[in-house]
C-alpha cells in the first residue's frame, strides 16, 4: 500500500524545520532593561548586536576614554 504525495504539507514540514533550525542557532544578545530605556549587557559586542537589531547606534553611558568600553556596560539605543 502506498501513500499519496503530498507536496505541500512535505514543504510545509520542511520550512518550518528550517525556521526552527534557525532560531535556534543564533544566540540571542544578553540584555538587562535597567528603565528609561538603559540597558546592561556584559560586553560591548553584545550591546552593539542588540541596538543593531532595531538600526539604532549604540550610546555608551559612563565610557571612560575613547572606543568601546571592555566588560559590563550600560547604554542607550538611541
Amino acid at each position: 500500500m502506498r501513500f499519496p504525495m503530498r507536496p505541500f504539507a512535505t514543504l510545509s514540514l520542511l520550512a518550518l524545520a528550517a525556521v526552527a533550525a534557525g532560531c535556534a542557532s543564533r544566540a540571542a544578545p544578553r540584555v538587562t532593561w535597567l528603565g528609561d530605556g538603559v540597558f546592561k549587557s556584559p560586553t560591548a559586542q553584545e550591546a552593539e548586536a542588540y541596538c543593531r537589531n532595531f538600526g539604532a547606534p549604540t550610546r555608551f553611558l559612563d565610557a571612560k576614554g575613547p572606543g568601546a568600553p571592555t566588560g559590563e556596560v550600560t547604554y542607550r539605543c538611541d
